[in-house]
């Protein structure tokens, strides 16, 4: 079971109610206990703070419920940490995580037919099963992209990549390769799991996905730039992982340098309702509304430099991002202009007239 420990601070009058009833010293024992906690071991400390108990429970969750006991919860501080025994910290350290791909014969054309039926029938049956209504907009964004191009978007689901998938004209649907992570989706021989022995291969095959390492790396680079000078296009998340919070996280540069190097448009697609129908960390899907909002194509000049190539991608998405805050999922169009722009427009036509 997973190990914790709970360090408190009694503080004066703490300690004052200590010495006049000792017994109150197994309290923080009785409470953990409750939540059927194993405690391995208690002390009294000399310093920052006065109690410590280290103890083992089946979850964080079991965990944090029982240090917001209104009894722990009265003490001045309390601190929980999660504990790695040292022999299992040393395996974590020591461990290489071996991952199998990138495979170059994916954009054969067996490879890209067979992944095209896939797609067609598999993704096609998630969308029409879940996404109700799902709505594209911008499309025409998509016309002035004449050759290869990246596609990012948003990142809030795992069926991000699928409603991603669906908003592409049917040109690029044909060649185009997904971005995932190379700990998750590539571990070779699954990771030691018999049954994910063959995810790679299916990876590579029926999901058109190449493994982005996590920390970036030439490997990852080098692969991405030969698919991209091969006419392939790529689809990124940018962000990395999933996010759950009310802003984008932090852009990764590898977009950036690949745009750069590559000579290729990147087009920002920002996706609305996923969130709502697979939240990061559920396993259940729910039906609702979902939209891909395609941006203008962004051609970068020539002299720009990796940071400001990433700032304005982020930008691209994240002032969208903070239009459908402020406005709802409506602005995420666009050619959205909000209620006081279209009457300030108004105001200026009349007193024009």
């Amino acid at each position: 079971m997973p190990a914790y420990v709970l360090l408190s601070k009694l503080g004066t009058d703490g300690m004052r109610q200590i010495l006049a009833e000792p017994d109150k010293l197994r309290g923080v024992r009785r409470i953990l206990e409750e939540y059927e906690a194993n405690i391995l071991e208690d002390y009294h400390l000399l310093g920052m703070y006065d109690h410590c108990t280290v103890f083992e429970v089946s979850d964080n969750f079991r965990a944090q419920k029982a240090i917001l006991h209104e009894e722990l919860t009265s003490a001045p501080d309390t601190t929980l940490l999660a504990a790695i025994d040292f022999p299992l910290f040393e395996r974590m350290v020591k461990q290489e995580i071996r991952t199998d791909g990138p495979h170059r014969w994916q954009i054969k054309w067996w490879a890209k037919l067979t992944r095209l039926a896939f797609r067609w029938y598999h993704y096609s049956k998630h969308m029409w099963r879940y996404a109700k209504p799902f709505t594209v907009t911008g499309m025409e964004n998509f016309k002035t992209v004449k050759g290869p191009c990246i596609t990012v978007a948003n990142h809030s689901s795992h069926l991000d990549a699928i409603a991603l998938y669906h908003c592409l004209p049917q040109r690029l649907k044909w060649n185009i390769y997904f971005g995932a992570a190379a700990d998750r989706w590539f571990l070779k021989n699954g990771g030691g799991r018999k049954e994910l022995a063959l995810q790679p291969w299916y990876n590579s095959l029926i999901g058109g996905n190449f493994p982005i390492r996590r920390g970036g790396g030439s490997a990852t680079l080098d692969y991405s730039k030969w698919l991209l000078q091969q006419g392939a296009s790529l689809a990124i998340f940018p962000e990395g992982t999933r996010s759950t919070s009310r802003k984008l996280s932090r852009f990764k540069h590898g977009v950036s340098i690949l745009a750069l190097d590559c000579n290729v448009p990147v087009v920002p697609v920002y996706l609305t309702g996923l969130s709502q129908l697979r939240p990061k960390g559920s396993r259940e899907v729910s039906a609702g509304p979902v939209t891909a909002n395609i941006q203008p194509a962004i051609y970068f000049p020539e002299g720009t430099t990796i940071p400001e190539a990433t700032r304005i991608i982020y930008d691209a998405l994240n002032d969208v991002h903070q239009r459908v805050l402020t406005h709802g999922p409506q602005a995420a169009r666009w050619d959205h202009v909000s209620a006081e722009g279209a009457k300030g427009t108004q105001t200026t036509d009349e007193q024009q007239g």
